[in-house]
């Protein structure tokens, strides 16, 4: 029968090789940030088309940001500009004094 010390000595030769293998790993699976690197995603305001006339509600605007393959949707009110800075991945809603989305264009 093996005594303690024995069963110790098995239990670190283990402990060792599998806590290497474990850090090796998992210094393998680090990953970037999923923004390091990656170009905007490029607004085409035609996608948002057919939104226009529609009442400017969360999930209409957001269908409208997708449909354009924006990142954001801004909403630009009646005798509002829309934001100085060109930005390739923003969707630009402009809205009637209805609330109704009457143009979309990229920012």
């Amino acid at each position: 029968m093996p005594t303690s010390n024995a069963r110790e000595g098995e239990w670190s030769r283990l402990v060792f090789p599998v806590a290497v293998l474990l850090a090796s790993v998992a210094a393998c699976s680090v990953m970037p940030p999923a923004d390091a690197g990656t170009p905007p995603v490029a607004c085409r305001a035609n996608g948002a088309d057919p939104w226009i006339g529609r009442a400017a509600s969360t999930d209409i605007v957001d269908q409208a940001r997708r449909a354009s393959g924006s990142r954001i949707a801004n909403l630009v009110m009646p005798g509002e500009r829309a934001p100085s800075g060109a930005r390739v991945d923003r969707l630009d809603l402009f809205l009637d004094r209805y609330s109704l989305i009457t143009r979309a264009t990229c920012g």
